[in-house]
């Protein structure tokens, strides 16, 4: 029987090989759904020291997010990624969540596409490790599928996990991690709906 940590690897390693092919897929730009998060994102900031992004991927987020004056630790576990925004000139820092302390606190952490790849007896210590990386008051801004269960994506680079949840449940889970939710979203995803969700730490 495999462990949730070998599962995460294994999706790593997926992404490790198609990382340039990711990028080139992703629009740039964000949809109207995803702009609109992130500028909620940023309008929910108090004074702090920016906005720690994991699963920076290539960066277009940050980059967004960098137009409205927001400064950003980017931040991956996939290292084909912090190499591809290395060569576009900007920087982004090797971090597993699962294994790594994040050093110092920030005003805002960001975390969109990445809760799915997360085994659900994860996810609890995963929001409490980004509840301390936030300043008191501090946002959190995430997205994920909705749905029941969980699955492997198989795709040419290899095998995704995903691993789905309800709005109660999540909802549940960030109340237990010592945050409140102030606004969410639902917008189409490629083959199912997704959330997302600002919330902010309350203790």
């Amino acid at each position: 029987m495999t462990s949730p940590q070998s599962n995460n690897r294994r999706t790593v390693a997926a992404y490790e090989k198609c990382a340039r092919d990711y990028a080139a897929s992703v629009s740039s730009q964000p949809s109207v759904a995803g702009a609109e998060a992130l500028r909620r994102l940023a309008d929910a900031l108090p004074s702090g020291d920016g906005v720690l992004e994991i699963g920076s991927g290539p960066g277009w987020d940050a980059d967004f997010l960098e137009t409205l004056a927001v400064p950003v630790h980017r931040t991956d576990v996939t290292r084909a990624f912090c190499e591809l925004q290395a060569q576009r000139g900007r920087r982004a820092e090797v971090l597993d969540l699962l294994a790594d302390e994040v050093e110092g606190r920030y005003a805002g952490v960001l975390m969109l596409c990445v809760l799915q790849h997360f085994e659900r007896g994860d996810v609890d210590g995963v929001l409490r490790k980004l509840a301390q990386a936030l300043v008191p008051e501090g946002a959190l801004l995430l997205s994920y599928p909705l749905g029941e269960g969980e699955f492997w994506e198989h795709g040419d680079s290899g095998d995704y996990r995903v691993v789905l949840w309800s709005d109660a449940g999540l909802d549940e889970r960030l109340r237990a991690a010592g945050f409140e939710v102030d606004w969410a979203s639902r917008f189409d995803g490629r083959e199912a709906p997704w959330r997302n969700v600002l919330a902010r730490r309350t203790r």
